[in-house]
């Protein structure tokens, strides 16, 4: 989203076949996703958990600040996801949204399978 905003120069270049499932389906199939190994590293969980809440909070606040920005960017200024192709500042905002739900489902999934 910030790189969004301070771009100059517009870009044609749109999503990805999948990028473009995705956002048409406001979210991530409920499906395990396997990442090509080159993108596939293993988490780092040496963080504490206070210094997880913590950054959570400051990805909600920043979420926040950006919430009111990101249909006044220009639409055709866009940032290269890995995956989903070239996407502009509301693309940017509304993965965060997709992402956390997506990793909410697992975890209800984990839980239930632990009880």
């Amino acid at each position: 989203m910030e790189t969004c905003a301070s771009l100059n120069e517009e870009q044609p270049l749109g999503k990805t076949q999948f990028g473009e499932q995705l956002y048409r389906n406001g979210g991530f199939p409920p499906i395990k996703i396997r990442l090509p190994d080159e993108l596939n590293s293993p988490p780092n969980n040496s963080d504490s958990k206070e210094d997880l809440i913590s950054r959570m909070d400051q990805l909600i606040q920043r979420l926040s600040q950006w919430e009111s920005k990101v249909d006044y960017i220009n639409p055709n200024n866009k940032v290269e996801h890995g995956g989903f192709g070239w996407l502009n500042a509301r693309e940017w905002y509304d993965l965060v949204g997709m992402h956390s739900r997506h990793h909410l489902r697992q975890k209800d999934e984990l839980e239930r399978y632990i009880l």
